[in-house]
């Protein structure tokens, strides 16, 4: 079966606020793209549901904001081990932040690729 997702992603732990509620809640993110990002949450939120997010990349010196809906929910799967949550699709985000995110997102690329190179000296 295909990938089809249509931006590359970060493995990345992030805490994430939703400014939409007076008691703000803090989610944890499984993975971040261009387009939004996957919120671990044992109570995700309907499918539709607006949101104002607000997270800061690692190194980052100030957060980005960014208006996003969910997309959509997985229940906890206990078979599979994979976490509840929502996926969420960021619908406002400035360009210098969508600027950010694919950089912090290529950065990590480029790390994630040296870690998993093979090294000519380890080779049998």
């Amino acid at each position: 079966m295909a990938d089809r997702r249509a931006n590359v992603r970060a493995v990345v732990r992030l805490e994430v606020e939703n400014r939409n509620l007076k008691r703000v809640p803090l989610f944890v993110t499984a993975n971040l793209s261009v387009g939004g990002m996957f919120l671990i949450t044992k109570n995700p939120l309907p499918e539709r549901t607006p949101l104002r997010l607000r997270f800061c990349l690692p190194k980052a010196k100030a957060p980005l904001n960014t208006v996003a809906r969910v997309l959509w929910v997985r229940e906890e799967d206990s078979v599979l081990r994979l976490p509840p949550g929502m996926g969420v699709q960021f619908l406002e985000c400035s360009p210098e932040d969508r600027e950010r995110i694919r950089a912090f997102i290529e950065e990590w690329g480029r790390a994630f690729d040296a870690a998993h190179q093979a090294k000519p000296e380890d080779e049998p």
